[in-house]
C-alpha cells in the first residue's frame, strides 16, 4: 500500500488531530529546522559551579562602564569579588574570551555591563561561510518562515529554492557550525573538535566552560543580541557547560540554545523579549535549568525538546532516570510557559507558569524530532495559573507583529506568537505517553485546567499502521489542587479536565476540586490508575475535528493570523463571571459531551481528514512550485 493511500485511509477513518502547540508542515515547523540530531551516549554528568576564584579564568568587562557599575554596588560580597576581578580584565568581548580558552573547565567571568558583541554580530562572512549547504531533509525557503529568519538580508522569492537561500541556511552541519561560528550565533561554545570521528562527545579545551555573570542580580550583566543573530548563546556538544547570573534578550530565535550536549546547567538567567524561545535544549542529557525568569517570548519561555529518550523502552509508568530537570523557575507572559515536542524524560517541579496563553504543553506532532512519540515527563509541585493572556488579539490582530522585529516593542511587553495554542489552558498533552501531572496547583485558567488529546502517527510521518494509536496512553493526572490557590482563595478553571476519550491507561484521580466536584467532558469516565485507567477508544471525532482550522495559523497572513472557525484565539470568559448554564452554552462544540450514537462523528472525521489532506497537498504543492 502506498504512503499516500495509507495516509488517505488513516485520515478518512479516524479523526486527524492537527495544530496544537505548533503548526504541522509549514511556517513554524521551520522554526525548529536543524541538522539531524542524535542523543548523547549519556555517560556525562551535571557540572558543579566552579566558583568565582577559578585559576583557569578569563575576565570580561566594559571598561569604564563596568567600573562605574561596580562602584555603585552596595557593600558586600558581590562588590568585593568584582573589585578583585576588575584589574584582571583582559577582554571586552565574551566571544573573544571564549575563543581564547586553552584548557578545560575554564570560567569566563563577565563583569557588570551591557554586551552587544557588535564585533561578531556584524562581522563580515568569509566566502566559505557565505555559501553553506543545509543539513535539513526538508529545508524551507526563507520566504516560508513565519518566525525567525537567520539573517537580516532579503528573503528569497517564492519558487526559488536552494540556490537563492543557500547562503543563509539554518540547519548547518556541526562542522560548518563550528567553522562558521558567527553565522547564526552571537556567542558560541563548540565542544567537539573531531566532528569526523563519529562521536558527538565533548573532547576539546572547551569542555566544562562556565560563563558567569559576576553581578548581584541577573540584570547586572546583559547580553543584548539586538536581533543581530539567531541565537544569543549557543552551547553545541559542549559537555559540562554552565551559564549563570545574567540577562539575555532580543534574539531572533533563542536567547540560549543547548544542542547535543551531555551535562549542562543554566542557572539564574533572565531571558526576555526573544522572537521565539527564552531557553531551548534539544537532544541533550544530564541537564538542569533552574532559578531563571523567562518572559516576553513568542514561543516558549522554557523548551526541553527531544530530551534524551531514556525511557523509550520502559514499559512502566515510573521512570528509570530523567534527562533534564527544570526547577524553581518563573516563566510568564510568553505564548507558552513551557513546551516540548518529544519532551521525553523531563522533570519540572516547583516552578511557576503564569500569565501565558498556555502554561505547559508537550506534543508528538512534528517529524524530524528524535525521540517521538513523547513519553515519561513529570510536572509536579508547580503553580500553573492565570494562563489567559491573549497575545493574538492584542498584537497579531493589531498588526504589531507585521513590523520589523526591532520595532515591535518586545522589551516593552509585546509578544508575537509564533505558534497556535488554546488561550486559557493550564496543561496541554498533545499525544504524549506515561506523563505524570501530579501535586500541582492549577487554577484560574479560563478555558481548561488540563487538556489531553491523541495525535495520529501519520502526522509525524510514521506510516506503520500498528503505530497509529501509539500516543495519549498511560498518562496520570492525580493529587492536583484544581481551582484554588495555595493561600485558599477560590479561582476556578473554565473546565477542570478536557479529554478526547482516546487511549489506554489514562486516569484522573485524587484531585481536589474547589467546588467539590470534577468538571470534565469525558464521555466514558476511565477507571482508577490502579485498575488500569482508560480502555482503548478511537477517540471522539467531533472533539478532535474542531482543532483543524487552528493549525492553519500564520501570524504573517492577514486571514490565517486568526483562522476562521478557530476558537483557540478567542479569549474565554472568566469562570466566576458566568453561571453554570452560561459555561455550558459558551463552551466550544468540540469540548462538550458527545452522544456517539448520534451519527455525526464519522462524518466529521471524514470531513476533517479530507480537509487536512487537501491542506497538506496545497502546502506541499506550493513548496514544489
Amino acid at each position: 500500500m502506498s504512503r499516500i493511500v495509507r495516509l488517505l485511509l488513516t485520515l478518512l477513518v479516524v479523526p486527524a488531530l492537527v495544530g496544537t502547540a505548533l503548526t504541522l508542515d509549514a511556517g513554524t515547523a521551520g522554526a525548529h529546522e536543524e541538522r539531524p540530531a542524535v542523543f548523547p551516549k549519556g555517560n556525562g554528568a551535571r557540572p558543579a559551579f566552579l566558583g568565582y576564584d577559578n585559576p583557569r579564568k578569563r575576565v570580561v568587562c566594559k571598561g569604564a562602564e563596568s567600573a562605574r557599575r561596580i562602584r555603585a554596588m552596595p557593600a558586600g560580597a558581590a562588590k568585593q569579588r568584582n573589585l578583585r576581578l576588575l584589574p584582571q580584565c583582559r577582554f571586552s568581548s565574551i566571544q573573544d574570551a571564549v575563543r581564547s580558552i586553552t584548557r578545560q573547565r575554564t570560567s569566563v567571568y563577565v563583569l557588570p555591563g551591557v554586551y552587544e558583541e557588535r564585533k561578531w554580530g556584524q562581522r563580515a562572512r568569509s566566502d566559505y561561510c557565505s555559501h553553506l549547504g543545509t543539513q535539513s531533509d526538508r529545508p524551507l525557503l526563507s520566504s516560508e518562515y513565519i518566525g525567525s529568519i537567520s539573517s537580516p538580508g532579503t528573503p528569497a522569492p517564492d519558487g526559488q529554492a536552494a540556490a537563492a537561500d543557500e547562503s543563509d541556511p539554518i540547519a548547518l552541519s556541526y562542522a560548518d557550525q563550528r567553522r562558521c561560528f558567527a553565522n547564526l550565533n552571537l556567542i558560541s561554545v563548540f565542544g567537539d573538535q573531531t566532528p569526523g570521528n563519529g562521536s558527538i562527545a565533548c573532547d576539546s579545551e572547551f569542555c566544562g566552560t562556565q560563563i558567569v555573570g559576576t553581578g548581584r542580580r541577573m540584570s547586572d550583566v546583559v547580553i543584548d543580541n539586538d536581533f543581530q543573530k539567531l541565537n544569543a548563546i549557543r552551547l553545541d556538544r559542549a559537555g559540562g557547560a554552565y551559564v549563570t547570573n545574567m540577562t539575555l534578550q532580543q534574539a531572533e530565535f533563542n536567547a540560549i540554545y543547548v544542542l547535543e550536549t551531555d551535562g549542562f546547567v543554566l542557572d539564574r538567567l533572565r531571558t526576555r523579549g526573544n522572537d521565539e524561545y527564552g531557553i531551548l535544549a534539544f537532544a541533550s542529557d544530564h541537564g538542569l535549568i533552574q532559578r531563571s525568569d523567562a518572559y516576553y517570548n513568542g514561543d516558549s519561555g522554557i523548551y526541553p525538546g527531544s530530551a534524551s529518550d531514556l525511557n523509550a523502552d520502559n514499559p512502566n509508568f515510573e521512570v528509570t532516570r530523567y534527562a533534564i530537570e527544570i526547577r524553581n523557575n518563573r516563566s510568564h507572559h510568553n505564548t507558552l510557559g513551557y513546551s516540548g515536542t518529544a519532551g521525553n524524560s523531563v522533570w519540572a517541579h516547583h516552578n511557576k507558569f503564569y500569565d501565558n496563553a498556555t502554561g505547559i504543553a508537550t506534543d508528538s506532532l512534528f517529524p524530524g524530532h528524535p525521540g517521538l512519540p513523547q513519553d515519561h515527563a513529570r510536572w509536579n509541585n508547580n503553580e500553573i495559573f492565570r494562563n489567559n493572556t491573549n497575545w493574538y488579539t492584542d498584537y497579531v490582530d493589531q498588526g504589531v507583529c507585521d513590523r520589523p522585529m526591532p520595532e515591535r516593542g518586545y522589551l516593552q511587553g509585546a509578544v508575537c506568537p509564533v505558534v497556535p495554542t488554546p488561550v486559557g489552558t493550564g496543561v496541554l498533552i498533545a499525544g504524549g505517553n506515561s506523563n505524570s501531572t501530579d501535586h500541582n496547583w492549577i487554577y484560574d485558567n479560563w478555558r481548561v485546567g488540563t487538556m489531553q488529546f491523541w495525535v495520529p502517527a501519520p502526522l509525524r510521518d510514521e506510516m506503520d499502521p500498528s503505530k497509529l494509536y501509539d500516543t495519549s496512553n498511560d498518562n496520570h493526572t492525580f493529587a492536583n489542587r484544581m481551582g484554588s490557590t495555595p493561600d485558599g482563595r477560590l479561582l476556578e478553571n473554565g473546565m477542570d479536565h478536557w479529554w478526547d476519550d482516546q487511549g489506554v491507561g489514562n486516569c484522573w484521580e485524587r484531585n481536589v476540586y474547589a467546588d467539590g466536584s470534577q468538571d470534565d467532558n469525558f464521555v466514558l469516565p476511565p477507571a482508577s490508575c490502579a485498575a488500569g485507567g482508560s480502555l482503548f477508544l478511537p477517540g471522539m471525532a467531533v472533539k478532535d475535528a474542531g482543532f483543524l482550522t487552528c493549525s492553519e495559523y500564520d501570524r504573517a497572513d492577514p486571514i490565517l493570523r486568526h483562522p476562521p472557525g478557530c476558537e483557540w484565539f478567542d479569549s474565554p470568559s472568566r469562570p466566576s463571571a458566568r453561571t453554570t448554564s452560561e459555561v455550558t452554552a459558551a463552551a466550544p462544540a468540540a469540548s462538550r459531551a458527545v452522544d456517539a450514537s448520534a451519527g455525526g462523528a464519522p462524518l466529521l472525521a471524514a470531513a476533517g481528514g479530507l480537509l487536512l489532506l487537501l491542506g497538506l497537498g496545497r502546502r506541499r504543492r506550493a513548496r514544489a512550485a
